[in-house]
């Protein structure tokens, strides 16, 4: 029995058009929270309303950068990289942004 090759496809797709989105937001997600953690970490934990603003800012953009990367996944036939990324990027920090507010609240 003779083993098949894995085919390899020189045709580029290209990229879903809502993954041209969702990577953008995500990356503003991440941008976002670091201005609050560094916020956070320079007032010593006593921030107050804005570094909470720049945290919600960022875990809403989190969770528009995941919902814009799913709905890529209905595109048919397109290069899936982009919402790959963002989708990844965007759920680690939507459950970050969870896991401080449980903290926050249960901890408190």
């Amino acid at each position: 029995m003779r083993r098949q090759r894995h085919k390899i496809s020189y045709i580029r797709k290209p990229f879903a058009k809502r993954s041209l989105v969702c990577l953008p937001l995500a990356i503003s997600a991440l941008m976002l929270g670091i201005v609050s953690v560094a916020l956070s970490v320079r007032l010593q934990g006593q921030g107050g309303l804005n570094v909470a603003a720049w945290g919600v800012s960022s875990f809403l953009f989190a969770v528009m950068a995941l919902a814009y990367g799913g709905l890529s996944f209905l595109e048919k036939e397109k290069n899936y990289l982009l919402s790959r990324i963002g989708i990844w990027m965007a759920g680690a920090l939507a459950v970050l942004w969870v896991c401080v507010t449980v903290v926050g609240l249960v901890g408190g």
